[in-house]
């Protein structure tokens, strides 16, 4: 893991994240994590190319995929696809507590014949944004072994992360061969705005520190503003101002964590207009000021 980008979310020109694997030669992030309610790195709306796996072992939270939320309890283990747009929520009064695997197909990719016949099949398949694997379905618990495994005894073991993952792999793909059951709903039609939304929002991601409106939004996606403003309700749960409001605060996270700056340094890196406007929406969303997040992080 590169350390200066730890905690922070890096995109590539296309607005896909880039993920700071536990080692940057080995394509897998894997973290015992938790989640609860105004934490930072609660609702925020993301996608790659990397596979993400997520088993709950203890309390409960929420998962969305695609806009659609599902509720994870003790057990649970959610498989979400390939380039998916997703992020994590709380169920307050809980904090959720998590084992997370976010793992590169690539990994299985041994060669051409598995890759055509048992990866990309999977991945490239716009029925599958995500499983999810109940506490009672009889393959939920020994899914979850393996993302306890993968924690507890594979991490930092190449060869015991790519064993356990083909493992994991050929649970996901037991499931889909027996019951094509995959999301419990038909999502695919409902997902025709997942392009537009990631255009969107990789506008936001390129310009959020600009003084930008709805109607610069809406343009980037080739919408209305109407639509612009159904779409960011129906994914992320928030307008199209809430989440660039939301975004900026984030950087400001960022920096507060990575930089040495003033708060008014800040504010102009971020795009608001003054430091006490940024501490108001920086506490609407994490409940701390901008100073007390600070001296949170510092210990």
């Amino acid at each position: 893991m590169i350390n200066e980008y730890r905690g922070l979310v890096r995109t590539r020109d296309d607005g896909s994240e880039i993920v700071n694997y536990d080692d940057p030669s080995f394509s897998s992030y894997i973290h015992d994590g938790y989640v609860y309610s105004g934490c930072t790195w609660e609702r925020v709306t993301h996608f790659h190319k990397d596979v993400e796996l997520l088993s709950v072992h203890s309390s409960c939270m929420g998962y969305s995929i695609n806009g659609k939320e599902v509720f994870l309890e003790k057990g649970d283990t959610i498989f979400v696809n390939s380039d998916q747009l997703h992020y994590s929520l709380s169920t307050p009064p809980h904090e959720g507590r998590y084992i997370i695997a976010v793992l590169h197909p690539r990994i299985l990719c041994s060669n051409y014949a598995v890759e055509a016949k048992a990866v990309l099949p999977v991945i490239t398949d716009k029925r599958i944004p995500f499983i999810h694997f109940r506490s009672g379905d009889r393959d939920a618990a020994h899914m979850q072994e393996l993302m306890l495994y993968l924690h507890r005894q594979a991490l930092g073991n190449e060869f015991l992360i790519t064993k356990t993952f083909f493992e994991i792999w050929e649970i996901i793909m037991n499931r889909i061969n027996e019951t094509g059951d995959f999301s419990g709903d038909d999502l695919v039609n409902k997902n025709v705005h997942n392009e537009v939304l990631k255009a969107m929002m990789n506008y936001v991601d390129k310009n959020y520190m600009n003084n930008i409106t709805l109607a610069d939004v809406a343009s980037a996606g080739g919408v209305s503003k109407s639509l612009c403003n159904q779409v960011f309700n129906r994914y992320t749960q928030m307008s199209p101002i809430e989440y660039i409001m939301h975004f900026r605060a984030r950087k400001v996270a960022d920096l507060l964590q990575s930089e040495d700056l003033s708060m008014s340094q800040i504010a102009e890196r971020t795009g608001f207009s003054g430091a006490s406007y940024m501490a108001e929406t920086f506490k609407k969303f994490y409940k701390f000021s901008p100073r007390e997040y600070k001296k949170s992080i510092e210990g």
